[in-house]
């Protein structure tokens, strides 16, 4: 007889939510740089920059956004 645990696994523990979600946030990202609305830190933003990436010690990309589109 299998236990409630079993049958539903905890998300976080299997690494699908987590895998999911990385590769929602790499898409928006990848958008942003495609659209030229992003550079990465330490890059001159031009007129049409909105977003700032910064690559962390651990690998992770975090967005700071600059200013809305006009």
């Amino acid at each position: 007889m299998s236990t409630d645990k079993e049958r539903h696994p905890d998300p976080g523990k299997s690494g699908q939510g987590d895998d999911a979600e990385r590769r929602a946030a790499e898409k928006y990202i990848s958008d942003l740089f495609a659209r030229g609305q992003a550079v990465f830190e330490g890059e001159e933003p031009t007129p049409g920059t909105t977003h700032v990436v910064k690559r962390e010690d651990d690998g992770r990309l975090t967005v700071r956004r600059l200013r809305f589109s006009s």
